[in-house]
């Protein structure tokens, strides 16, 4: 494919960005017969658009303190840097299946329930019938204060009270929860009496 503007349907079929090696480092912009040369930081679309957001990662919603800062950055764990709460909201404990005895920490916002490395809440004790990524998801409302679980999009359905979860329903305290081989108990820790931004 050609790189000349004067051949028709040439490469990106017009126009054509050409950045100079002068030490002001203008780009010339090739419009039809004409050339224009801008700065080449110009946030214009045919630039490229400069962002201020260099972080890859989106900040997690967490509880402010009483003189309203906001807490510290999540700590971060193991090379995959999985996500674990500083401010824990409840925890999933595994009371029948691979990994018995076993707590989880859940943390504001959505928690992803799999068995892989991109899981929030990993449950890797080697039942293979749980998702990787997200079998099921479960969130925590900080400004209602309520839990939820929902289907993750794995293709083995999760189960609340030995009811299959299809739609997002509300998830109370002391709840079990089925996935694959696995059964859970949620443990509630943050509600309308008790949560890190009240205390």
């Amino acid at each position: 494919m050609s790189n000349d503007d004067s051949t028709k349907g040439g490469f990106f079929n017009n126009p054509t960005r050409r950045v100079g090696s002068e030490a002001g480092a203008f780009a010339t912009i090739k419009k039809g017969g004409a050339s224009e040369s801008l700065p080449a930081d110009t946030d214009d679309a045919s630039q490229g658009i400069k962002s201020s957001d260099t972080n890859p990662v989106t900040r997690r919603v967490r509880p402010t303190t009483s003189n309203n800062e906001v807490a510290s950055e999540s700590t971060l764990t193991n090379s995959a840097n999985r996500y674990h709460p500083e401010f824990v909201v409840g925890w999933l404990v595994v009371v029948k299946g691979p990994g018995r005895g076993m707590s989880l920490p859940l943390g504001y916002g959505l928690n992803s329930i799999g068995r892989g490395e991109k899981a929030g809440v990993k449950l890797d004790f080697g039942d293979e019938e749980i998702s990787r990524n997200a079998h099921c998801q479960i969130a925590y409302d900080h400004k209602n204060k309520k839990f939820y679980i929902q289907h993750g999009g794995g293709q083995n359905l999760t189960y609340l009270e030995d009811q299959p979860v299809l739609s997002s329903c509300e998830l109370n305290n002391n709840m079990t929860i089925s996935v694959g081989s696995t059964t859970l108990k949620f443990v509630q820790l943050c509600d309308d009496a008790f949560d890190w931004e009240l205390s």
